[in-house]
């Protein structure tokens, strides 16, 4: 690989899983071949200070990494004394130190933090947290791993703008790597990677409207681009505005649908969303007319909450964690057989609380979680960390332990774990140390765990957290499937297209409170109100609605549209 960037340049590198960019990060940082061995070969210069050459010292004052797997960044009891850290052992004085810890926790929007413990964050509010960390060293090249994993849609977007004003206003040299597309929004250059090559570099309009090129890699390709590249159309617009314009001229419109007599005198004048604010339930419900309504892959119309008797029910529940206030305070949900649920919010909003209350991970202070009849479920349950749930020295080993304690014969045992590591695309990987995969294949590890032991319910926590798309449509896939095969599934998720791909429920949290709960059609079509919970619905949804329709996915979209030019 050869690759050069310019002091001052702002350059996301994408590529899906194993394409070398966590090796990359490693040896910019000196990492590789001082720490880490192997076959190293060639020459790594950072600030005119070669990595084999310079003290560990020296490359930190250099660059400073935000490594993928972030939570491994994070040892002290304090928020302030994590920040601090890495700037003391720089040699500097006390105020500097001060100052440059409130400085950075304000950067990453986490000012009034300082005396919190960091085991007692949310998995994006840590994830911010170690960026404050490498922040605060102030090194001229910033080379991030992977850092919008964790963040909901708004602080991706804050935290974009903030680097990005950084670079501007204090020459601060940015490296992004990853899988994400918005990675490559505030960037003067994007560079594609595969297996270790740059196999595209240049100005982000110019590569991101590669979308074959992206598709052969695995990732997911911008999403308008991609709805005009499988139109047929040689423009392929980038942002919703261009993609309005350019729809309307080609004429596009929603396929006429005959309305019968019937249909015609229910019809009125109202507007096309009523919203109803159920205190006593704690959420908002929706109801929107027909025209919003279609097929589709996700979004599939289900009873509305609590008519079905619940699998699962949070009854009154309130939940604080030690010195801190409530997280949930006189909370009540249900779940009922077969949904598939995502559940979504903002970082710190409530939603692993949530779901480790359920699986009874946590206690309540008040209330209860009840299940159905009383009955004991199997319940699975994937952490937000897949290192929380892996302690085997084999992969095949760790995916065997469960079906092991159920007391399954060994026949039954292989057959389960065989088809959970196929399932996820660890099978080659069987003999291997789980802690020598990467974090995306330790993701998958976890999945498979809980797959061999066919739970009754699967609660998922950010399962698509380092899987490029290919692996996240891989899993996903899965998770419908067994949700076809009768399994309750639970989804925490960052991802508005996976929601909106595959959920028919969705569950929308803001500051401990369910403020949207309904079939997936009917909450992406409250933009207004995902905007105030730092939510944004999928590119194709919005231009859907601009257009007269609502589509969820792509497909959709071509069903629903027809061309009048």
């Amino acid at each position: 690989m050869n690759l050069e960037v310019r002091p001052g340049e702002r350059v996301a590198v994408l590529g899906p899983s194993e394409a070398g960019k966590s090796t990359l990060a490693l040896c910019l940082q000196g990492l590789i071949p001082r720490m880490i061995k192997g076959d190293f070969r060639g020459r790594v210069e950072v600030d005119g200070c070669l990595t084999t050459a310079c003290r560990p010292r020296e490359l930190a004052a250099r660059v400073g990494i935000l490594f993928q797997d972030f939570e491994a960044q994070l040892f002290c009891t304090r928020v302030d004394q994590e920040v601090a850290f890495g700037p003391e052992n720089l040699g500097l004085p006390r105020e500097e130190l001060a100052r440059r810890v409130q400085k950075s926790l304000a950067q990453v929007g986490l000012s009034g933090f300082d005396h919190r413990e960091p085991t007692t964050l949310s998995g994006g509010q840590k994830q911010l947290l170690a960026l404050a960390a490498v922040l605060a060293l102030e090194s001229p090249l910033l080379v991030l791993d992977e850092p919008t994993t964790d963040l909901d849609p708004q602080a991706v977007e804050d935290l974009l703008t903030t680097l990005e004003g950084l670079s501007r206003t204090q020459g601060l040299t940015l490296m992004l790597l990853g899988e994400d597309l918005r990675l490559a929004r505030n960037c003067s250059r994007v560079a594609l990677l595969e297996r270790g090559k740059i196999i595209a570099d240049g100005p982000p309009p110019e590569v991101l409207r590669q979308v074959a090129r992206f598709r052969h890699l695995g990732l997911k390709a911008p999403e308008l681009p991609a709805l005009f590249f499988d139109l047929g159309q040689s423009v392929l617009p980038l942002t919703l505005d261009e993609a309005v314009r350019e729809a309307r001229v080609l004429g596009w419109q929603k396929i006429p649908t005959p309305v019968t007599l019937s249909e015609a005198k229910g019809l009125d004048s109202s507007p096309p969303t009523a919203v109803q604010n159920d205190k006593k339930n704690n959420r908002v419900s929706i109801e929107i007319p027909s025209p919003l309504m279609g097929e589709g892959q996700g979004g599939g119309e289900i009873s509305s909450p609590g008519i079905a008797a619940p699998l699962l029910e949070m009854r009154n529940i309130t939940f604080s964690y030690p010195g801190s206030p409530p997280v949930l305070q006189n909370f009540s949900l249900s779940f009922s057989q077969g949904e598939l649920t995502a559940i979504l919010g903002p970082n710190g909003s409530g939603k692993t609380t949530l779901v480790k209350l359920l699986r009874g991970l946590l206690k309540p202070q008040a209330g209860e979680v009840r299940q159905a009849g009383g009955e004991a479920l199997r319940v699975g349950f994937v952490f937000q960390n897949p290192d929380y749930q892996l302690f085997a020295e084999q992969v095949w080993e760790e995916v065997a332990f469960g079906p092991q304690q159920l007391g399954l014969n060994e026949q039954e045992v292989n057959r389960r774990v065989a088809t959970a590591l196929d399932k996820v695309h660890l099978k080659d990987r069987a003999e291997e140390d789980p802690f020598s995969l990467t974090k995306g294949q330790r993701q998958r590890l976890a999945v498979a765990g809980v797959l061999a032991l066919a739970p009754q319910v699967i609660i998922l926590d950010e399962p698509t957290t380092g899987l490029d798309h290919q692996e996240q449509q891989d899993l996903l896939d899965l998770v419908q499937e067994l949700n076809n095969q009768g399994h309750t599934i639970i989804m925490v998720t960052h991802s508005m297209w996976a929601a909106a791909s595959y959920a028919r429920r969705i569950i929308v949290l803001k500051d401990g409170q369910v403020v949207l709960d309904g079939p997936t059609r009917e909450v992406l079509a409250e933009e207004e109100i995902l905007s105030r919970c730092r939510l944004k619905p999928p590119a194709v949804v919005r231009l859907s609605k601009r257009l007269g329709f609502l589509s969820l996915t792509i497909k959709e979209f071509k069903e629903n549209m027809v061309m009048t030019l």
